[in-house]
């Protein structure tokens, strides 16, 4: 739902800019001073951001289709894509802002260093905002010593079993009624949620392949499971033993 939203807004930026000359919203642009503005060919400028809304609009249409349809491995490729516009875009925009440029088309002393700065800051947001759905679509990575279970990744740690508590298997998730801070990606949910009943837990889960192993520490629950029904199964014996000595 949210991929829908954000593309929603997209499309309305890309009329708005495009459409009805709302010139205000391009950034960077609404920054300048009145001078600077009478050289840029705004005109060309709004129709290639109008042109770049669109198209995210419609990969986000498209990875909502995706999530929904739990084909998770190609949000990665999509998002990637969506970077790639993004640099083309902040380059290609540059031709419209004549400030840039001195009389014989050639650039002004300095100006490149001010293109440098904000493509590497956006590449540097946007590959940081790729890694995190990246890490996100991973299994949950566990190992088992003899004295505790290491749940690796984002919002990982670490579970001394004489701390474990109440471990038990759920074949149902607890209905969740927020992401408080953590990730969901499809069916793939990691981080602080909370649920209905006002419980507040950890998951590492995959929703699409239950049962889920569930354990108090600390007075904190935490949730997850293994990629497959029958490594969860397995691991909650193994845990149950672990446990119980």
């Amino acid at each position: 739902m949210i991929w829908i939203i954000v593309a929603a807004l997209f499309l309305f930026l890309g009329f708005a800019v495009q459409k009805l000359k709302w010139h205000f919203l391009i950034s960077g642009y609404n920054t300048m001073t009145k001078e600077q503005k009478e050289k840029v060919d705004v005109e060309g400028l709004a129709k290639l951001i109008g042109r770049y809304s669109y198209a995210l609009a419609a990969l986000f249409v498209v990875i909502g289709i995706v999530e929904y349809f739990d084909y998770t491995n190609l949000i990665m490729p999509l998002l990637t894509l969506i970077i790639v516009f993004t640099i083309i875009v902040v380059v290609k925009s540059q031709k419209y802002n004549h400030n840039l440029f001195d009389e014989n088309g050639k650039w002004k002393q300095g100006a490149s260093k001010n293109l440098k700065r904000p493509v590497i800051i956006l590449t540097v947001t946007l590959v940081g905002v790729a890694m995190i759905f990246y890490f996100a679509l991973q299994p949950t990575g566990v190992t088992v010593t003899d004295e505790q279970i290491e749940i690796a990744g984002m919002y990982g740690d670490t579970y001394e079993f004489a701390q474990m508590e109440h471990v038990q298997l759920l074949e149902v998730l607890p209905d969740i009624a927020m992401r408080t801070n953590g990730s969901a990606v499809g069916s793939k949910l990691k981080g602080h949620f909370k649920f209905e009943n006002g419980d507040k837990a950890k998951l590492f889960v995959d929703t699409n392949v239950p049962p889920f192993i569930q354990f108090i520490d600390d007075g904190k629950i935490v949730i997850f499971n293994l990629q497959t029904a029958e490594q969860t199964q397995a691991l909650y014996e193994k845990l149950t033993t672990k446990t119980a000595n």
